[in-house]
C-alpha cells in the first residue's frame, strides 16, 4: 500500500462521467459513451473531413505544380500527407468505436476484434444494432447525441442501408450475369 501524501495535488477528472451526472467529456475522450447515431455522425464526420483536406490538399498541390508522378517528389508528399491523414482517421475512429462498446456496456477491449477478418464486420454491425445501456453503467451516464448528430446520424444510416443495398444488386448482377464479372476483370487488366 503506497503512503499517503497530505501535500500531494488532487487527482480527481472532473471531465470523467459519474454515475447519474452529466457525460462532459469530449467525442476524443476513450472514457464516455456514444449512442449509435452520436457513432456514426462522429465517424461521417471525420470521413468526410478527410476527404475534403485531401481534396483541397491535392488541388492545391496540383495548382502549385506538384506533380502525383510515380517515383516523383509531389507522389511522395502527396503519400506521405495521405498516409498521416489516413492514420489519424483510423485512431479517432477506434476511439469512436471504444465510446460505442462503453454505451453498450462492454470494455473497450473488445474493439481488439476489429483486427480478425469477418469476425470484425460481424462485430461492428452488432455495434451499430444494438441499444445502449438505459440510464448509467460502469461507463458513467448515456451521453445526450445533439441536434447535429441526429442529423448526420440518420444521413449516415442512409449511406449504410445504400451501400448495403447497391452491394446485394451488384452481387446479384454478377451471379446472374456471368459474362458481367469477366467483362469486370477485362476492364480492370486493361491499360
Amino acid at each position: 500500500m503506497e503512503p499517503s501524501n497530505p501535500y500531494r495535488t488532487p487527482s480527481t477528472d472532473v471531465r470523467a462521467p459519474s454515475a447519474g451526472g452529466v457525460d462532459l467529456t469530449g467525442p476524443f475522450d476513450p472514457k464516455g459513451r456514444f449512442g449509435r447515431l452520436s457513432y456514426i455522425a462522429w465517424a461521417v464526420a471525420i470521413s468526410f473531413a478527410l476527404n475534403l483536406v485531401e481534396l483541397v490538399l491535392g488541388a492545391g498541390l496540383g495548382l502549385a505544380g506538384v506533380k502525383p508522378e510515380a517515383g516523383g517528389p509531389g507522389g511522395g508528399l502527396i503519400m506521405a500527407i495521405t498516409l498521416l491523414l489516413s492514420l489519424a482517421a483510423v485512431v479517432a475512429t477506434v476511439l469512436f468505436f471504444i465510446r460505442r462498446l462503453h454505451d453498450i456496456d462492454l470494455s473497450g477491449w473488445w474493439a481488439l476484434l476489429g483486427l480478425v477478418p469477418i469476425v470484425n464486420v460481424l462485430f461492428g454491425v452488432f455495434a451499430l444494432v444494438k441499444p445502449g445501456t438505459q440510464g448509467p453503467n460502469r461507463f458513467g451516464p448515456p451521453r445526450e447525441t445533439k441536434d447535429w448528430e441526429r442529423v448526420v446520424g440518420i444521413i449516415g444510416v442512409v449511406l449504410i442501408v445504400l451501400t448495403g443495398l447497391m452491394l446485394i444488386v451488384a452481387l446479384i448482377a454478377v451471379v446472374t450475369n456471368p459474362d458481367l464479372m469477366q467483362q469486370w476483370q477485362q476492364a480492370m487488366s486493361s491499360p
